[in-house]
C-alpha cells in the first residue's frame, strides 16, 4: 500500500471508527479536508476505501496483541500490556461502525474476526507457556483450553457486552478481564508481580 495511500486510510478510518461507514464521499472529503477527487484518485470505490480502512484496523489490533509474547518483558507484562493495546483498539470502535461493518461487509468482518481470535488466541496461548516457564504463572494450568476460553471470552463478552447492550464501559471491562485472567493463571511467585 502506497505511503499516500496509508495517510488517506488512516484519516478516513479515524472518521469511520466515530460516524460509521455510510457518509457518502463528498461528506467524507470534506471531514478529511480533501477533495472528492483526490480520494478517487487514490481509490477506485467507496467500498476499496472501505476494505482498505478495516484491513488497516485488523492490522493494528494484530500489532497490539504481538506484545503478549514480547522477550523483554516476563509474561505477566506482556499480558497487561496486550490487553491494553487491545482495549485501545477496540475502544475508538463506536457500535455504530461495527454495525456498520457488519451489515454491510459480513463476509470480510467474519473472516477478520476469525484470524484476529485465532492470532490473539495463538498469542494467549504461547503467553501462558511463557509465563509457566518463567515460574511465574501455575504449571499444571491446561494451556489449550485456557487460552481458548480467554479468547473467546474476550471477544464475545465484548461484543455482547460492551457493543451491544452497553452493559459495562470498554475500560472497565478490560482492566476487570485482565486481573479475573491474571489471578487464575498466576502461581506463587507470579502473584508477587500483581
Amino acid at each position: 500500500m502506497p505511503f499516500k495511500n496509508k495517510k488517506y486510510i488512516s484519516k478516513a478510518l479515524q472518521i469511520f471508527k466515530q460516524e460509521g461507514l455510510k457518509l457518502s464521499l463528498d461528506e467524507l472529503a470534506d471531514r478529511m479536508s480533501v477533495s472528492k477527487k483526490t480520494l478517487y484518485n487514490h481509490f477506485n470505490s467507496k467500498e476499496e476505501l472501505h476494505t482498505a480502512c478495516m484491513q488497516s484496523m485488523f492490522s493494528e489490533l494484530n500489532q497490539k496483541v504481538e506484545i503478549l509474547t514480547d522477550d523483554s518483558k516476563n509474561a505477566i507484562e506482556c499480558m497487561r500490556e496486550g490487553f491494553k493495546g487491545l482495549e485501545t483498539v477496540l475502544f475508538q470502535l463506536s457500535p455504530l461502525f461495527i454495525n456498520d461493518m457488519q451489515r454491510l461487509y459480513p463476509d470480510i468482518v467474519y473472516s477478520s474476526h476469525s484470524s484476529d481470535v485465532d492470532f490473539f488466541k495463538k498469542r494467549i496461548r504461547e503467553n501462558i507457556e511463557k509465563g509457566i516457564l518463567e515460574g511465574v504463572y501455575t504449571p499444571d494450568i491446561d494451556v489449550a483450553f485456557f487460552s481458548q476460553y480467554i479468547s473467546y471470552s474476550v471477544f464475545g463478552f465484548y461484543f455482547h457486552s460492551v457493543v451491544i447492550s452497553t452493559d459495562f464501559s470498554s475500560s472497565t471491562y478490560f482492566n476487570t478481564v485482565l486481573e479475573f485472567t491474571l489471578k487464575g493463571l498466576v502461581s506463587e511467585k507470579g502473584r508477587l508481580l500483581l
